[in-house]
């Protein structure tokens, strides 16, 4: 019989010992794809250093919209960061 593994910790949103996390200008693009497991949502996030990008099935997209959702309303509004810099909100 094997004894179950305890539960592992979350690690931080933020890995503060990483230099290269601060505030640069990026980029949010997304669109949708036809892979051989079907249609996904390709979400790239580029950044000065790096390029990301995630093909999410319809469950997976809603769950990641909904968390962003969430999180974004949790925002002071001081704390959101307008994409285009075209403005500043309101």
């Amino acid at each position: 019989m094997t004894t179950p593994l305890p539960p592992q910790p979350q690690p931080a949103v933020i890995d503060a010992g990483n230099a290269l996390l601060a505030e640069t200008p990026s980029n949010l693009v997304t669109g949708l794809v036809e892979t051989p497991h079907g249609q996904r949502l390709a979400v790239t996030v580029r950044t000065a250093s790096t390029t990301l990008t995630v093909l999410l099935a319809a469950a997976d997209a809603k769950a990641w919209a909904a968390a962003v959702s969430q999180a974004a309303g949790q925002m002071s509004q001081s704390g959101l960061i307008v994409a285009n810099g075209s403005g500043v909100p309101q």
